[in-house]
């Protein structure tokens, strides 16, 4: 799998430019940083690579295929939103199937993610009582669990203590998958990734 980004470009409604004929190349396998200081257009990058938001001009292909017109959940791209909205009505569970749910899939099995994310003894809890540590670990799982072929991270480790860093961190090492994280860390950035893009 890889994930390629050709000449993108977004801007508000008031015209000026977030990024412009932004491209870049990721081989599978490969985790690359996206770092640059705040208001540089790093989660709206995410965004629009992900097709959550529609850029003004640009291509996103997903393993050589065109996705740029593409709805979202057709993309094959998952990601970890810095503000991730959850269910707060649901549970940590359900949360982390509603993916799978909205695919069709009638009985999701999400036990392998609740257990990698130490979540299991808080499966059935409601999402509303979760603390931010929880919540984020929460967000990773939504992001993994429909095995997508692209991973997006924006600010991961927010929120984490350091052993459940860790984890996240194992997680994402161990993925084979290309992967693009963002984080205002360049230190920590430079340590996880196989190279780094500044966003300006």
């Amino acid at each position: 799998m890889s994930l390629s980004v050709a000449n993108l470009s977004h801007e508000f409604s008031e015209g000026e430019p977030v990024f412009n004929e932004f491209s870049m190349h990721i081989e599978d396998g490969e985790l690359v940083a996206l770092v640059g200081p705040s208001g540089c257009g790093k989660s709206t990058l995410l965004h629009c690579i992900v097709g959550l938001i529609t850029p003004t001009s640009g291509l996103v292909h997903v393993d050589g295929n065109d996705v740029s017109n593409k709805k979202s959940h057709e993309r094959g791209i998952g990601i970890m939103m810095q503000d991730q909205p959850l269910y707060e009505h649901l549970s940590v569970e359900q949360n982390i199937a509603f993916p799978l749910r909205s695919r069709g899939v009638k009985k999701p099995a999400v036990s392998n993610i609740l257990e990698q994310l130490d979540l299991t003894d808080i499966a059935k809890q409601k999402v509303s009582t979760c603390s931010g540590g929880e919540r984020r670990r929460i967000a990773f799982g939504r992001a993994i669990v429909t095995k997508p072929s692209v991973l997006l991270l924006d600010e991961p480790f927010v929120s984490l203590n350091e052993e459940l860093r860790d984890t996240i961190r194992e997680n994402i090492v161990q993925s084979d998958i290309p992967i693009l994280l963002v984080s205002h860390n360049s230190e920590e950035a430079a340590a996880l990734s196989d190279r780094m893009i500044a966003l300006e």
